[in-house]
């Protein structure tokens, strides 16, 4: 039973992913003697690149040397023609079955990775999986009570909460009676290859990114597919396209200067390029034609004027959904992505479930019914803290506090006229939003109120800094993210780093999330959304540790030239070299 005894660590670090993993890491590079342990609640290291979540034609949204550590290369293997990097080994080990896809191998490239990144820096023996942790609570010592679904529970003095946005799938809950076909969440598609292998017709509902792969993967498997999307809300993912030109990786060229800084970030308000395009109204016309040229490009390369049904998946506002990114932002990363799509047998209604019935039909609000032989749940993920009870979420800035809700009322109304005078494009060409409840416990929803989207204000402005939060903000880099993450988390937990007020701190995320919000609307409700915008994230983090932020040769490389995980070589070096300076 669980609970029954108790371990002692000095840091617990949840979650064997990208962040989980480089959060060990660089927290052991500081101190090295430190008791760790690393928990995670699959069966194998990874995270949502874990061998059981995977599945044949899964790649990642990013080319391949920017999905890596700065330290730690990536093999170069299973990359599209577009740059892309794969989930999976190449097709030469796979057996290709008249059906599907049969995995005759574990040795998944991103898998591979990340495992062997755990066993060439010594976390293989620190790691224990199938471990889901089941409650948190604050001890009398002020230490941290973990509790697990099995074995003792841990008392640690320090918890990094490296638990990512792909890890609390929303559970469908449709009323079901009669029905007999297999119902999935979209993270399960890896384990359920068998199952998928013999059905005919599958329906397909949400419009997220992963409600596109699992299309995909469904069409070119031969299925045919059911795609129920829902009228209200965010409206269907954007797609960027591919390539820009046949020429650049659009991944790529998301990762230059130049290109990012035609979007309004409130993390970028200074510089050159800031004033010319922010701050001039033929700048923000030019940023706005320069969007609209990229919407046209991602609009042409899906095709949703060649038939209804693509009509139905183009995303909101019509010309400008790439800009947006209201219900997220993805990248056909799969080979022939969109030819596939096409020429699969797809019927997309824009409807919602209403019910499930008759052994294999799903019934929808607009009256229509489908029947099916399996409903695959594209519907997303919440915020993973369901271990933390109403009230330490409170307290951790993980949900809203009502006893604050005047005071925070006021700061957010500051906080949004400061965004719309910073960055006057996003009130300027709003569209209408729709509301995102993020007071509900049905689904938890809405960014933390955590400073640099890590610390919980209370605890930090007290002096505690026994815990911290990363892997929360939405990027297409992650393991860099993770990486500045790590060290500035790590940094901060040993007393190495230097924080502003509690005001300061207060109006610094009440101006992160009023710009969330305006810059991404519905998404920006639901989450801490950086898509475009991670290289003046990662500038932000890096000035708090003082490390160099122009890391290029020359000017025009630094606003031309992407930016890759190599180019932050050496972050750890860099910071020490930093803290020995400041004690001269």
């Amino acid at each position: 039973m669980p609970g029954t005894t108790t371990d002692h660590r000095q840091v617990l670090v949840v979650g064997a992913g990208w962040t989980g993993l480089i959060s060990a890491k660089t927290y052991l590079d500081l101190a090295p003697e430190t008791d760790l342990l690393i928990v995670d609640n699959e069966r194998s290291i990874g995270g949502v690149w874990c061998k059981e979540r995977l599945y044949p034609d899964l790649y990642a949204q990013v080319s391949h040397p920017l999905f890596e550590y700065s330290f730690y290369d990536m093999p170069r293997e299973g990359i599209t023609p577009d740059g892309f990097l794969s989930g999976i080994i190449p097709k030469s080990l796979l057996l290709i079955s008249r059906e599907i896809l049969i995995v005759r191998s574990t040795g998944y490239t991103i898998n591979k990775y990340l495992n062997n990144f755990a066993r060439d820096f010594g976390l293989e023996s620190k790691i224990k999986l199938e471990t889901t942790v089941i409650g948190v609570k604050r001890s009398s010592s002020g230490s941290w009570l973990v509790s697990f679904d099995h074995g003792p529970d841990v008392i640690t003095e320090k918890l990094i909460w490296a638990v990512g946005p792909g890890s609390s799938a929303v559970q469908p809950s449709w009323p079901s009676k009669g029905f007999t076909q297999p119902i999935i969440h979209s993270a399960d598609t890896g384990s359920n290859l068998d199952r998928i292998g013999k059905v005919e017709r599958a329906t397909v509902v949400g419009a997220a990114k992963s409600a596109f792969d699992t299309v995909y993967f469904l069409l070119k498997a031969g299925k045919k597919v059911d795609w129920i999307i829902r009228e209200e809300g965010g409206g269907p993912i954007a797609m960027g396209p591919p390539s820009l030109f046949g020429v650049i990786n659009t991944v790529d060229a998301l990762s230059t200067r130049a290109m990012a800084s035609f979007s309004p970030s409130i993390m970028r308000t200074s510089g050159f390029w800031y004033h010319a395009i922010q701050r001039t109204r033929i700048g923000r016309l030019a940023a706005r034609g320069f969007w609209r040229f990229a919407n046209f490009l991602a609009d042409y390369a899906a095709g949703y004027s060649e038939n209804e049904h693509f009509a139905k998946i183009r995303p909101e506002p019509h010309g400008y959904g790439m800009f947006w990114a209201r219900a997220g932002l993805g990248a056909p990363s799969a080979p022939n992505f969109w030819k596939v799509m096409h020429s699969g047998e797809l019927n997309v209604i824009r409807s919602e479930v209403e019910s499930l019935s008759h052994t294999n039909v799903v019934n929808l609000k607009n009256g229509i019914s489908v029947q099916t032989d399996m409903v695959i749940a594209c519907i997303g993920f919440e915020k993973p803290y369901r271990p933390f009870d109403r009230e330490l979420r409170k307290e951790l800035g993980l949900a809203y506090d009502e006893v604050d809700a005047g005071r925070w009322a006021e700061l957010d109304a500051q906080a949004s006229g400061k965004v719309d005078e910073l960055l006057p494009m996003l009130k300027e060409y709003a569209p209408a939003v729709s509301s995102v409840d993020v007071k509900t416990e049905a689904v938890l929803h809405g960014p933390n109120r955590h400073y640099r989207r890590l610390i919980p204000l209370k605890l930090a402005a007290s002096g505690d800094r026994s815990i911290c939060f990363p892997g929360l903000v939405h990027v297409i880099v992650t393991p860099t993210i993770s990486e500045f993450q790590a060290l500035w988390n790590a940094a901060y937990m040993l007393n190495m780093l230097n924080l502003p007020s509690l005001d300061e701190m207060e109006m610094e995320v009440a101006v992160f999330n009023a710009w969330v919000r305006k810059r991404h609307l519905e998404m920006g409700q639901k989450h801490s959304y950086c898509i475009f915008d991670y290289l003046s994230y990662i500038d932000t983090l890096a000035g708090d540790l003082g490390i160099k932020t122009a890391r290029k040769s020359n000017p025009f490389s630094e606003a031309f030239m992407r930016y890759k995980p190599s180019d932050y070589r050496g972050l750890i070096h860099e910071f020490l070299a930093a803290q020995n300076k400041d004690k001269q």
